[in-house]
């Protein structure tokens, strides 16, 4: 069995690397805030295990208490990047009392239980714990973040071993108990366990900078809203032979004058124009409904189990937000509408989602043909029952415009 200082040393190179790793993720990718406080805790181990190295034999009492305060606090600073890696808030004053509460038990307990302190490992085994029922508790729980908590669970299980031995020799229920082999075999699981665990964080980053790039590509950047790639293929899966009892219907949309905003007032005006479109539109849609942005001042959503009247009603009720709201533009007030297309689903006439995108096309032209700022409904497999605000075409039928 190794000596402890070989096992020190191993664990000061072992954090060492870990702090090039995360510094060199840091540089690299400066926007991924979790690896900024997987590097502050990987420092602070490093710190925490020199100033544990300098007290010797003798058990020094700022080095022993200061040690593994700093210690246990990187492997709260773990906790919080692994919080902030899920987006959720990390809570500093929390923490902050946590590691508080460790330090003043260790210095209430140092001279009391000198030599066999069992706080010092339930200390640093506290935020380990945390860390991996939070990640456990996760309905979102990936790869990464299943052998970071299964790591942190033996490691806690490992300091737990050797905080039973030591509770056993100072409430002298064992007072003869040796435990210089399970400790340095504690090292050794502890240090195996580091290292799984800071893999399971790499591979939680490579997830998140995928998911990332996904995200991006398939978003609109202005608006946030999906784009075109993400609503074809939205469409084309709600098109395809598996779904083809499924009812559907598209509302397709563009802004009227659109052009005019921006050669009069500026591109940075009529970016604008599009984001008070789509922020308005936006609230009349249900959560699940699917609002992309498709090029240009083009919008279009998918809304899935609704036919022709539920979304002409839906389309209704944005179009007179759209009308009712104020838009201004350095205190200019300009007036911001929408033509509207609305075409349904239908098994035997739309199995290609080009074909449904031409209709509601049709549709929306046929509202720009009649005066703007008004909706349009396809209607050519069969007649229905529509509001009578709303134009329904084969092609023929009543529009709702207004002037």
């Amino acid at each position: 069995m190794p000596d402890f200082y070989t096992l020190y040393l191993v664990i000061l190179l072992f954090g060492l690397s870990n702090c090039v790793i995360w510094g060199a993720i840091v540089h690299r990718y400066r926007e991924l805030y979790a690896a900024h406080y997987w590097l502050a805790g990987s420092t602070a181990v490093v710190m925490g295990g020199l100033i544990l190295s300098i007290q010797g034999n003798s058990g020094q009492f700022l080095a022993t208490v200061g040690g593994n305060t700093v210690t246990t606090l990187g492997f709260w600073l773990n906790y919080m990047g692994v919080r902030r890696l899920h987006g959720e808030a990390i809570h500093p004053l929390r923490t902050g009392l946590l590691l508080s509460l460790s330090m003043f038990a260790m210095l209430a307990t140092f001279h009391i239980w000198y030599g066999r302190n069992p706080v010092y490992t339930l200390a640093q085994s506290v935020p380990l714990l945390v860390t991996s029922a939070y990640l456990l508790r996760r309905r979102d729980l990936e790869l990464g973040a299943g052998i970071t908590s299964v790591a942190m669970g033996f490691a806690c299980l490992s300091h737990g071993v050797i905080a039973t031995g030591n509770i056993l020799i100072v409430a002298d229920i064992m007072p003869d108990l040796d435990l210089r082999t399970a400790a340095a075999f504690d090292l050794l699981v502890f240090l195996f366990s580091a290292i799984t665990w800071n893999f399971g964080f790499l591979i939680s980053v490579i997830g998140h900078l995928r998911r990332e790039v996904e995200r991006l590509a398939n978003e609109d950047d202005l608006t946030g809203l999906a784009n075109r790639r993400q609503f074809m293929k939205q469409l084309d899966i709600a098109c395809s032979q598996e779904h083809h009892e499924l009812l559907f219907s598209v509302i397709l949309f563009d802004l009227d004058r659109f052009k005019t905003i921006n050669d009069t007032y500026g591109h940075a005006a009529g970016d604008a124009a599009l984001k008070h479109a789509a922020h308005v539109f936006r609230r009349h849609l249900r959560p699940g409904d699917l609002f992309a942005r498709l090029g240009g001042d083009e919008f279009c959503v998918l809304l899935l189990d609704l036919g022709e009247n539920e979304a002409s009603a839906i389309a209704e009720r944005a179009l007179d937000a759209l009308n009712a709201s104020s838009f201004k533009w350095h205190e200019t007030r300009l007036d911001v509408t929408a033509s509207i297309g609305i075409a349904s689903y239908e098994a035997t006439m739309w199995s290609r989602p080009d074909l449904l995108m031409e209709e509601a096309d049709r549709a929306l032209y046929e509202t720009k043909r009649l005066g703007r700022n008004g909706i349009t409904v396809s209607n050519r497999s069969r007649e229905r029952k529509l509001s009578p605000n709303v134009l329904s075409f084969d092609m023929s039928s009543k529009t709702r415009h207004r002037s």
